[in-house]
């Protein structure tokens, strides 16, 4: 797979790409790798524009991705600067795990 990502509490986690994905895709399903990519690139585009339009996305199992606005900070500081500045407001994105992806998070190994 692809680089490790950090070191905490936890063992090291890795990073996962989307050719990784396209690998493990392409081996559970029997197709090749570059029809694996094209069909997980045109999920991410489809997931892409319907978080943009603003829409919910929920996969059953696995979670809800969403947008949220953020409201504008009229008074925020550069922290370096000390600097007032004004943040406007924004949308951000939001993912809630699913109640089988937190159980299979929080499960404790022994």
């Amino acid at each position: 797979m692809s680089k490790r990502l950090f070191q905490g509490a936890f063992d090291l986690a890795e990073t996962i790409t989307k050719k990784d994905l396209a690998q493990a895709v392409a081996e559970s399903t029997g197709t090749t790798r570059l029809l694996a990519h094209a069909m997980i690139d045109s999920v991410f585009e489809t997931m892409r524009q319907h978080l943009i339009e603003g829409n919910r996305i929920e996969i059953r199992g696995f979670g809800v991705l969403e947008t949220k606005a953020t409201k504008p900070k009229p008074a925020a500081r550069n922290p370096r600067t000390g600097e007032i500045v004004y943040v406007p407001a924004r949308r951000k994105t939001h993912f809630k795990p699913g109640k089988a992806l937190k159980e299979a998070l929080h499960k404790v190994e022994k």
